[in-house]
């Protein structure tokens, strides 16, 4: 039986990366990849935060590749609809004002995949493509991999790499679904979707509220129950998809699911404006009908789950690659350990504690329920610009001005990150509880007309004025939440006088509930 000291399976971003990180830092150990696909598809996952990107960048070396290959990322922006709304140009916005001071990209996850893969090839490890795993064994730093072909492989660690699949985590049966946050996604890629700053330039009072470009930024478009991105890609395709809520939002029951996609999308003025003339690539057409789960368990003695095997939460904040990024280099640091011929077994406790707190912590902070006031232009505003004000002052700011490096710590891992972790959770449940009051008195998405929030990204005060910035709206909001109670009393007293109810605005796409 052959024998390596790392068997990983998987070779897109985190099996690669890791075999890089392992080959370039520990050359002395024989790594082995086995990935099945013949050629990487365009999977989902386009966009990099500025933590993933710094992976990507400072400790990897990709920085050739990314700017040959890949787009720049100009951060996050939002636009929010209601019945006035006829186009982006009265469309309620919130994104950044100039071009972001720290890097960040738009990806083709299939050319950035195979390139680290080779990569990890050149560095020195072996590849088995395409090769499928039958069936683990796993032991105490001993574990047998059999191939379909019947091939037996031994190794002191095996990483598991599969993404969804996660293959290892369901043999162990330790993943579990989060069924809290019951969300879904549909998306395709697109041609000949219109150039926002091009639609921007021709309407004046547009193109001056902007410096930086719109189009490089993540676009996001709101609703009560889903959120909808626009990403442009590198080969001049553009990458269009729906997350949404199943309580919410019925698309996952449709019938035609192609059709309703497309009726939902330009359902919506303003993303109707970029889809005009625009053909979706239906052979792209992908449907998940439920995204989050967790393992229970990150690590074991020789074993790990990396990545999307080890959980996903939620593609809202592309934070997909960061947890990618943050295993890889948590794991392979703790193999590096091993092999120097020290007692890791602490050290796989402390990761295990810290990747499964970060996971819950994360969803409880900033995602639980969040679907319930995506419509909300305020609201998802001050959520977004205080959710960033986090990351940047407590993540990206320690890495960059700091630590100076890539540092594998997960986002509200450490167990001093309970403060920020109540902080959040209690304004995300207040941002609920205020749209949900806005929808009883009939006054869901009054706001999401000609209103703008500008966002900066940078390392020095920008961060701090976000939070400060986000807090006077939350503060505006709960004030005028006041009012809304107000109104809901009176409305109650003539409800029971027999005089008609107040509606709901329905300005919102199809297939809502």
């Amino acid at each position: 039986m052959e024998r390596y000291d790392v068997v990983i399976l998987g070779g897109a971003f985190s099996g690669a990366s890791a075999a890089i990180l392992l080959r370039r830092e520990q050359p002395q150990l024989r790594v082995l990849i086995v990935e099945k696909a013949e050629a990487f598809d365009a999977k989902v996952g386009e966009a990099t935060t500025e933590l993933s990107a710094m992976f990507l960048t400072r400790r990897l070396a990709m920085w050739h590749h990314l700017e040959a290959e890949h787009l720049s990322k100009e951060g996050l922006r939002y636009w929010f609809t209601n019945d006035r709304v006829t186009g982006h140009a009265n469309a309620s916005e919130t994104g950044g004002y100039l071009r972001s001071a720290v890097p960040a990209f738009q990806l083709r996850r299939d050319t950035l995949d195979e390139y680290l893969l080779a990569t990890a090839v050149r560095e020195g490890a072996e590849l088995l493509r395409p090769a499928k795993v039958r069936d683990v064994q796993i032991g105490e730093f001993d574990h047998a991999v059999t191939l379909d072909d019947g091939r037996a492989i031994a190794c002191r660690w095996i990483l598991d790499a599969t993404g969804r699949v996660t293959f290892l985590g369901r043999k162990l049966g330790i993943i579990d679904r989060n069924d809290e946050h019951p969300i879904a996604s549909i998306w395709c890629r697109w041609k000949g979707v219109r150039h926002i700053d091009d639609i921007a330039a021709r309407d004046g009072s547009l193109g001056t509220r902007n410096v930086g470009s719109r189009r490089l930024g993540t676009n996001h478009y709101m609703g009560f129950g889903y959120w909808i991105w626009v990403i442009p890609l590198g080969n001049g395709e553009t990458s269009i998809g729906i997350v949404f809520d199943k309580r919410l939002i019925d698309l996952h029951q449709s019938k035609n699911r192609p059709a309703d996609f497309i009726s939902f999308l330009k359902a919506i003025p303003a993303l109707a404006e970029l889809l005009e003339g625009a053909t979706p690539r239906f052979d792209d057409l992908r449907f998940y009908s439920h995204l989050p789960y967790v393992s229970r368990q990150y690590m074991g003695n020789g074993w790990a789950l990396l990545g999307d095997a080890a959980a996903f939460l939620d593609p809202y904040y592309s934070p997909g690659l960061d947890h990618a990024a943050f295993s890889v280099d948590a794991t392979t640091s703790i193999i590096a350990a091993d092999a120097r011929g020290e007692d890791v077994r602490a050290r796989i406790r402390e990761h295990n504690e810290t990747f499964v707190r970060s996971y819950h912590r994360f969803f409880r902070a900033a995602f639980k329920d969040k679907y319930y006031y995506m419509g909300e232009s305020d609201l998802l505003s001050a959520s977004f610009l205080l959710d960033t004000a986090h990351y940047y002052i407590f993540v990206v700011i320690p890495a960059y001005r700091l630590m100076k490096k890539f540092y594998w710590m997960p986002v509200l891992g450490p167990k001093p990150a309970f403060i920020s972790y109540h902080l959040m959770s209690f304004y995300n449940r207040r941002f609920k509880s205020i749209a949900m009051n806005r929808r009883a008195v009939g006054e869901a998405g009054v706001r999401n007309d000609a209103r703008r929030i500008n966002a900066y990204y940078n390392l020095s005060l920008a961060p701090f004025q976000m939070a400060l910035r986000g807090a006077r709206l939350w503060m505006f909001a709960e004030l005028d939440n006041v009012r809304l109670a107000f109104k809901r009393v009176f409305r109650r007293r003539t409800d029971d006088q027999g005089t008609e109810r107040l509606t709901v605005p329905k300005a919102l796409p199809p297939l809502h509930r």
